[in-house]
């Protein structure tokens, strides 16, 4: 019964359906728990002199849990948890474990009849919203009573007295009381988002419910229960004013006042004679009931007639609706017939201009309507053009009047084929006419069965068709006319016969399938696409007489042949032209000169094996560098390199399994991809096992050459699985290796490429310090020996680095160059230095070093113009250094330089003399006039006697040409003493003075200290 007529579940089923449920068992539990509550109230505190209590709210309670639960088994959770929840409060009110459960039972099989009666005589979903319903509620409820009531009355009699009427009325009305005054309300409330709209004024609802409480109490506590009645007058004016939402929770009040008062003891005597069939509380009850079931229909009544009202005004509004719709519909339609009217007259004047003749006729193929065209098509038929006569008519006259010349000798098959494309049109069909013209006929079927048909002059296009078929013919090309459905050949042209070798006769009894492998992608055929968009052309084999294939590229074109649809074939030989592709599709994947791949596909190999290597298959990257095949090109020619660089490529290539791949990355670089290693020494082996082939000897011509070479080595998955990073560390440990010694190889570790990073960052902080004139000058002293006083100064560049302190030029000065920003550099030193000259005594001069890459520069000589024109500085107060290898990179070039800078009057002077090429010619060439000696000699004077040699001879060699000579780096007195002894002229070291600010450096051109005191 509180299944809802859902099939039949077996025990199993219901189980997961109560354990999947847990929302519901929650809602069931909480039911349970105010059930047991209110129970345990009313047992304990509310029992009349028979034991009863004189209201029983939990069975209510129980029964709107039971309403208002939608499917089956939360019906069934909720009786199972309220029947526990009724045993375990009459356990704790003291009750006898027989009449206990007896009890519980009772309670139970209420809710179970009075829910069963109440779905017997109304459908779900229960709803309190009629008189009707109250009636079958009360039916219910009151079945339910009755038979809880006799349950109840027999178990007090077996357990403790006999049964009599008292107890009977007393356990009815209590539940009868419980289930009519709590269940309706729990229910309205619910289903009414537990927000009752009530109209009245608060203070109005205030009051009204305060009375009926105040009534409740006088008639629960007042032994007259005829004051019962005074509730009639209040419910009455709740149910008017209020409606039946209010009118549920005031009988809910009622419920609760007295379930409070008699648990409070604020209760009237029970008199009860012998022959008395209530007693006063009963009574009391029975008139609460009485009140209820006559105050609620009435609420019901007022709240029905209310929404009728409501009903009937809104039908009235409605209609009223209705009503103005209706009358803009006739506007609307009055509009659309004058608009169809315009319309009407648009399409006449539409089909009049158009070049097409057209012609509309009826469901009876009667003439409705023609443009001008059509009348001008059939003028000699001009007659038979009337509104209301048959086209069938005009047609038979036309063929009397010979308008037809296809028709000649055949009229009645002709007009028979006429009449039956007119009564079903299907495909367009072309009309000759008497004067020559030609047209296409269009007709189609409109939705009222009428027909619209369409000439379309197509004369020009005919005398076209036939040009074309001489184009045909006489086209170089071979083309081909076939069939759509079975490709069979219907026509070729002269080309095909000779290109082809088949004859007219051949061709005809040949398919395209027959001399082409593979099937054509064709092209639209009305509006469906076969199988593509065929604007481009198609590459297919063909095959000539005599077996021989070809390439061809195929164009094709629908087109109607004899009346059918066909298509138009040209096939464009392209066998030598693919050939050539071919070739060069492989060229650009392989070297030219070793036919091994290229970087490209190495590339596309790589990316195969990256993915494999994400898969966790080890790979490794070689890249091989040939030691000294600049010096194999440069003294054999290009040709021996080249059959080098052959040979090299074959022995690396038959050294790899075919699993492997080496390509040629340009010049002499190779790289070497192996798959499948097992371990990563297996990638070491095997750059051994290359480089001692690389260095055996190769004979070319009647030498032999020994070349080497060094290897770089990067692993995936170890190192990277992208690559072009794996590419980057494998040229890291490559460039390692060549950087340790040549000949060997280097598996890139991490510290290479934190070292290349740290370079990348010093080369941009270098880049930055450079534009934002970052460095600053410091400047050594340089003192006349003889006179002990200071002459000059050397400018040495200095850089305040954040993170490494003041670094010197050896830690900047070769990135400058390799960045390119040396030349820069060197023109913001030159023409801070002059600057800084200026402010010295005018007997001083001003040194500065210049680079290699600075004196080959084009603009060196324009640099020291400006700098001397910027500062104001003599020019014969500037001395550049140079060294000996910044001259011997490119002799004729510095020389031609320097005796530019020589001519502008500055003096050159040859930096750290000794230690370079040392070659005696350029002393002679370039025209220097004062050479510094290295701090190298200088350092092992006191110790050396090859030392005080060599200065010896620096010095006398200097005399001889005519130049001073500085010693450099004099560090101690007894090293000044020695250097002054030999005929040094000028001396500079940190015996002197350390380089120093631009400040401190005027300072000791202001007052020049005495060598004796620095020796100190």
């Amino acid at each position: 019964m509180l299944s809802g007529g859902a099939r039949f579940r077996s025990f199993s089923e219901m189980g997961q359906l109560y354990i999947a449920d847990q929302d519901g068992m929650a809602r069931a539990a909480a039911v349970a728990v105010v059930f047991g509550i209110v129970a345990y109230l009313s047992a304990a505190f509310t029992q009349n002199s028979d034991g009863i209590a004189t209201v029983w709210p939990a069975n209510g309670i129980a029964l709107a849990a039971v309403i208002l639960a939608r499917r089956p088994w939360r019906r069934h959770q909720i009786i199972a948890l309220t029947l526990i929840a009724n045993i375990a409060a009459n356990f704790l009110a003291h009750r006898g474990l027989g009449s206990n459960i007896g009890f519980a039972l009772s309670n139970t099989f209420e809710v179970y009849v009075a829910f069963g009666v109440l779905r017997l005589m109304e459908a779900e979903p229960f709803e309190f919203r009629n008189v009707r319903f109250l009636k079958s509620f009360s039916i219910a409820a009151i079945a339910g009573s009755v038979i809880a009531a006799a349950i109840a009355t027999f178990l007090v009699a077996t357990t403790h007295e006999t049964i009599t009427l008292h107890v009977f009325t007393s356990w009815l009305f209590a539940d009868l009381l419980g289930l009519l005054t709590v269940t309706p309300a729990i229910v309205r409330l619910r289903q009414s988002q537990l927000a009752p709209s009530w109209t009245a004024p608060k203070w109005e609802i205030f009051g009204l419910f305060a009375a009926l409480s105040a009534t409740m109490v006088l008639v629960v506590g007042l032994p007259q229960p005829f004051l019962a009645f005074l509730i009639m007058p209040v419910l009455v004016l709740i149910a008017c004013r209020l409606g039946p939402n209010a009118t549920s929770a005031a009988t809910l009040l009622m419920s609760a006042a007295v379930l409070a008062c008699t648990a409070g003891g604020l209760e009237g005597g029970q008199h009860i004679t012998a022959f008395a069939v209530l007693t006063d509380i009963q009574l009391m009850q029975l008139l609460i009931l009485t009140a209820f079931l006559t105050v609620m229909p009435l609420a019901e009544t007022i709240d029905t007639q209310a929404r009728l009202q409501e009903r009937l005004s809104a039908e009235i509004a409605l209609r009223d609706e209705l009503n103005d719709h209706l009358q803009a519909q006739e506007q609307a339609i009055s509009t659309q017939k004058s608009e169809l009217e315009k319309a009407h007259n648009r399409l006449k004047e539409a089909i009049e201009i158009l070049p097409e003749g057209i012609v509309i006729l009826d469901a009876d193929n009667r003439y409705v309507a023609w443009n001008k065209k059509y009348a001008q098509i059939y003028h000699r038929a001009i007659d038979t053009i009337v509104v209301g006569r048959s086209l069938e008519d005009a047609v038979r006259i036309g063929l009397d009047r010979q308008m037809y010349p296809e028709a000649f000798g055949r009229e009645e098959a002709w007009l028979a084929e006429r009449l039956k494309n007119l009564r079903t049109p299907a495909a367009p069909h072309e009309q000759l006419l008497d004067d020559g013209r030609c047209y296409l006929i269009e007709e189609c079927r409109t939705s009222e069965g009428g027909l619209i048909s369409l000439r379309i002059d197509i004369t020009e296009m005919k005398q076209r068709e036939a040009s074309i078929r001489l184009l045909f013919e006489n086209n170089p090309l071979p083309m081909f006319v076939v069939s759509r459905d079975r490709m069979a050949i219907l026509a070729v042209n002269k080309a095909a016969v000779s290109h082809y070798g088949y004859t007219r006769r051949d061709f005809s009894r040949l398919s395209l399938r027959d001399i082409q492998n593979g099937e054509l992608l064709l092209p639209f055929e009305g509006n469906v696409q076969n199988t593509g968009q065929t604007d481009d052309p198609q590459l297919c084999k063909h095959y000539r007489r005599d077996g021989r294939s070809m390439e061809v590229e195929v164009y094709v074109r629908p087109l109607v042949h004899d009346g059918r649809d066909a298509l138009l074939i040209a096939a464009i030989d392209v066998t030598e032209r693919r050939k050539a592709d071919r070739k060069a599709a492989y060229m650009a994947r392989h070297d030219a000169l070793t036919s091994l791949p290229n970087r490209h596909l190495l590339a596309e190999r790589m990316q195969l094996a990256m993915a494999r290597a994400k898969r966790g298959d080890r790979m490794a990257l070689l890249l091989v560098d040939l030691d000294n095949f600049k010096v194999v090109n440069d003294t054999l020619g290009h040709a021996a390199g080249d059959e080098l660089l052959q040979v090299m490529a074959d022995r690396l290539k038959k050294t790899l399994r075919e699993t492997d791949t080496v390509a040629r990355l340009g010049g002499d670089e190779f790289a070497v991809l192996v798959v499948d290693l097992d371990h990563p020494s297996s990638a070491t082996k095997l750059a051994q096992r290359l480089i001692g082939i690389l260095s055996e000897p190769v004979r070319i011509g009647s030498k032999d050459v020994v070349c080497g070479g060094s290897v770089g080595i990067a692993m995936a998955p170890d190192h990277s699985c992208d690559p072009i990073e794996l590419f980057r560390l494998a040229d890291l440990a490559l460039y390692a290796a060549k950087e340790d010694q040549r000949g060997t190889y280097q598996l890139f570790e991490r510290e290479l490429d934190a070292k290349v990073k740290a370079r990348n960052l010093l080369e941009t902080e270098v880049r930055d310090a450079i534009n934002n004139n970052e460095f600053e000058l410091h400047y050594q002293p340089i003192f006349c020996v003889k006179t002990m006083t200071a002459v000059g100064a050397e400018a040495l560049l200095r850089w305040r680095h954040p993170r490494l302190g003041l670094a010197s030029p050896a830690d900047f000065i070769p990135i400058a160059e390799e960045i390119g920003m040396i030349a820069d550099l060197g023109a913001k030193v030159l023409r801070q230095a002059c600057k800084e000259a200026m402010s010295w005594p005018e007997h001083t001069s001003i040194s500065v070093n210049v680079s290699a890459i600075e004196l080959e520069a084009e603009s060196f000589v324009d640099t020291v113009k400006m700098a001397l024109a910027e500062s104001g500085l003599p020019s014969h107060r500037l001395i550049i250094e140079v060294t000996e290898s910044t001259i011997m990179k490119d002799v004729q070039l510095a020389t031609h330089i320097l005796r530019q800078v020589c001519d502008l009057g500055v003096e050159i002077a040859m930096d750290d003399f000794g230690t370079g090429y040392s070659s005696l010619s350029s002393l002679t060439k370039v025209p220097f006039q004062k050479i510094k000696i290295d701090r190298s000699f200088v350092r092992d004077l006191a110790i050396s006697m090859e030392a005080r040699a060599i200065l010896s001879t620096i010095v006398e060699l200097a005399r001889t040409l005519g130049m001073r000579t500085t010693a450099e780096g004099v560090e101690t007195a007894e090293q000044f003493e020695i250097v002054k002894d030999y005929g040094c002229t000028l001396a500079q070291g940190f015996l002197f003075h350390r380089p120093q600010p631009a400040e401190t450096i005027r300072e000791i051109f202001a007052a020049p200290q005495d060598i004796h005191q620095h020796a100190a």
